[in-house]
């Protein structure tokens, strides 16, 4: 996954940032039980959105340990404990993270790739093995997206309903198919469509250079640097983020008295947080940083 879904530290109850924190380190630890040490590097934000939704959705009771961490031994983190929901989800991050890294590779976008392809070989095995669900939806959308790249497809919403409906996918397989989710699925569709957004843009500099797809280029043709080609495009660009936000916060909306107290951390993720990075993405004039939980 990517990093572009995350809270707005400085809105959260001290409460809400423990929990937070403790579902990032919660699925870090589980990944290197499961999978290895290597295979935590694969910890991310966006997984970590996911994690806490679908808990939080399907009323999981967590439990939560107090240990060191491998980076920091002698600090005590305070991390959520893994239950069947987390293992799911942890196997679902592998699996995005392995094809992510194998469409670096096919995209020649360098070592790290080749690399966390090759870190993430065995891990994905046993990963796919647990939710081929998951492994089936993940692969049939990286490769229509891939046909739409070599075809250079000129529509935005075409290339970004591709990582949309992977992500809508992910949440449908871990979740039972006995029970409908229609708002989940559209409020996991948005939040898709707005990381491949998000990442897009923040990749257009980098992608032109190398010659590569990008959506954005490919719909708005000439570029003359990042800061010009956001204010020569500045209205479809905030218009196409903010649809995403909205829809996203729409369909939330819709299943907001699923979650206790109305889901406090998760309204910060979507009502501030979304907008706090689309903001960014359209002043900044080199790539985002990611910052640290």
């Amino acid at each position: 996954m990517y990093g572009y879904v995350i809270p707005v530290k400085a809105e959260l109850t001290c409460a809400d940032f423990t929990l937070y924190r403790s579902f990032y380190c919660g699925m870090c630890k589980l990944t290197g039980r499961f999978y290895g040490q290597k295979a935590r590097f694969t910890t991310n934000y966006d997984i970590t959105f996911l994690s806490v939704l679908l808990h939080e959705y399907q009323k999981v009771e967590v439990t939560f340990e107090n240990k060191g961490c491998i980076l920091n031994p002698f600090k005590k983190k305070i991390s959520v404990c893994g239950g069947e929901l987390l293992e799911k989800i942890a196997a679902a991050n592998i699996i995005l993270s392995y094809y992510k890294a194998h469409d670096g590779v096919l995209d020649k976008e360098g070592f790290k790739y080749r690399m966390a392809r090759r870190m993430l070989k065995k891990p994905f095995k046993k990963a796919s093995l647990r939710l081929s669900c998951v492994d089936g939806a993940v692969k049939m959308w990286y490769d229509k997206l891939r046909v739409l790249e070599k075809e250079s497809c000129t529509s935005v919403d075409r290339a970004a309903d591709c990582f949309a409906n992977m992500l809508k996918s992910v949440a449908e397989c871990i979740l039972s198919p006995e029970t409908p989710h229609a708002d989940l699925s559209a409020l996991c569709y948005n939040v898709g469509k707005f990381v491949y957004l998000a990442d897009a843009l923040d990749d257009v500099d980098e992608d032109f250079k190398k010659k590569r797809y990008n959506p954005f280029l490919a719909a708005y043709g000439a570029y003359a640097g990042r800061k010009a080609f956001i204010e020569k495009n500045r209205e479809p660009l905030e218009f196409i983020l903010a649809s995403c936000v909205n829809r996203a916060i729409e369909s939330f909306n819709n299943i907001r008295h699923e979650f206790d107290g109305g889901g406090p951390l998760l309204q910060n993720i979507l009502y501030l947080g979304l907008r706090e990075k689309c903001a960014e993405l359209l002043q900044s004039e080199r790539k985002l940083k990611k910052p640290r939980v």
